[in-house]
């Protein structure tokens, strides 16, 4: 029992360090990207193309991604998207260096980094509830939530605000050099890490601190054989829409993405023309928010004691939205990174409270295909909203001045949001907030 608690912390460390290190890279190539953008294009159209390209494959592959998680090793995985992300980054470095970079290239690279955050992001948090003790769940989703905003929006955004001013190139080869170190990390975590079987045997059911610590070192069994694709697939959407909180929670989550990246897509633009900063400032602006990001990801599992997880998620919506209203109506840097400070708050709460309890009511075997079908639906609907933002911003330059232009998708966003978390809490006003599991419909 030592040596699988002890194997169980190797496993929980190694993964934290390669997704912390990771998002460390991810921060600076995302501070990068915006401004390498704004010196090929002004057209914030074009802008969002490069965006785009980087969600859409949430949209394309994060149900088909789901399914081989729920039926192959999940290391075997994180290696692949790790090794891809690690190739793409690379020659992305390169061309930036070599001066041959262009908005469509840009978005090819994008498109592929993209492709490798929706398998790497997806088994990550099928991985967390193998090695991690359901009453924990919270507490280390919230480790995790911090681990990336600290390595990503604190120490990659303004670290990659200072480099980029050296020469844009810089944030991308680090990068690169991130990447290796989370491949090798992941490729160090001991045990396959298949999916847990379908409880065939319910007369004998482990103890939950048994089933977590036995992270598979000992499961070298093959995978079975893929039935019928579509069918394993639809079992994850079936057993979502199933569940009328989970169905809820889904429709939920479409709306909240598609408004929040309406704004994410035009907010460089609008932190330079409205609120008139610079690089370094734009950083600085970030890593204030995300400050508030750490405090909600470390405060959400206190908050669970206190309120259910349906009053977290009506709190957190309902002051995201009149938060993001109040940045809409101001041009104040001061006060836009204080409310960015307490949106962020509200944005991790709702995050960590959301995969919680899809990790504490779904089954280990279905949690990937359940969790693509919220990522398909969440993340996949952003490349459409980021679409959408840029086209907002153009079409309502031909009515408004440039600056009401950049505010108007916050106050759009405010708007909906507050509508969405009234009709969120009158439909699910008499249904649980925490599902039980239910039996698996298809075969495996």
């Amino acid at each position: 029992m030592k040596s699988k608690s002890i194997s169980v912390k190797h496993n929980y460390a190694k993964l934290f360090s390669a997704f912390s290190l990771t998002f460390l890279g991810d921060g600076l190539t995302l501070a990068a990207v915006p401004w390498l953008v704004s010196t090929l294009t002004t057209d914030t159209l074009y802008a969002s193309i490069t965006m785009t390209a980087l969600r859409l494959p949430w949209l394309i592959f994060s149900l088909p991604v789901g399914v081989l998680i729920d039926r192959y090793s999940r290391k075997h995985m994180l290696v692949g998207a790790s090794f891809t992300r690690m190739l793409f980054l690379l020659i992305l470095t390169i061309c930036i260096w070599g001066g041959w970079i262009s908005i469509p290239l840009l978005a090819l690279f994008m498109f592929g980094i993209g492709l490798s955050r929706v398998v790497f992001d997806s088994t990550v948090q099928t991985i967390i509830p193998q090695i991690v003790e359901e009453k924990n769940l919270e507490k280390a989703n919230g480790q995790f939530t911090a681990g990336q905003l600290i390595t990503s929006d604190i120490l990659g955004v303004a670290f990659g605000g200072v480099i980029i001013t050296l020469h844009i190139v810089y944030p991308f080869a680090i990068d690169t050099v991130t990447a290796v170190l989370s491949l090798l990390l992941i490729m160090g975590l001991r045990g396959s890490f298949l999916p847990a079987k379908p409880a065939a045997s319910q007369d004998q059911e482990p103890s939950a601190e048994d089933s977590k610590q036995t992270t598979q070192e000992e499961s070298e069994q093959e995978a079975p054989p893929m039935h019928n694709w579509k069918r394993e697939m639809w079992s994850g959407i079936q057993y979502v829409f199933q569940d009328r909180f989970l169905r809820g929670l889904a429709i939920l989550s479409v709306t909240l993405t598609l408004m929040f990246s309406m704004i994410l897509v035009t907010q460089i633009f609008f932190v330079r023309e409205v609120l008139q900063l610079e690089a370094y400032a734009f950083g600085v602006l970030i890593s204030i928010a995300t400050i508030g990001s750490i405090l909600g990801s470390q405060a959400v599992a206190h908050m669970r004691t206190r309120w259910s997880a349906k009053q977290l998620i009506l709190l957190s919506i309902l002051s995201m939205g009149l938060i993001y209203g109040a940045v809409g109506l101001t041009s104040n840097a001061y006060l836009v990174g204080g409310l960015y400070f307490c949106a962020a708050f509200f944005i991790v709460v709702y995050n960590v409270t959301r995969s919680s309890i899809l990790q504490r009511s779904v089954p280990n075997e279905l949690l990937g295909r359940v969790g693509s079908v919220f990522r398909f639906l969440s993340f996949g609907i952003s490349a459409i909203g980021t679409l959408l933002g840029g086209l907002l911003v153009r079409v309502s330059e031909t009515f408004f001045d440039r600056s009401f232009s950049l505010q108007l998708p916050y106050l759009l966003l405010s708007a909906v949001y507050i509508v969405a978390c009234f009709l969120f809490a009158s439909k699910m006003r008499n249904v649980s907030d925490l599902p039980e599991k239910q039996q698996q419909h298809s075969s495996m």
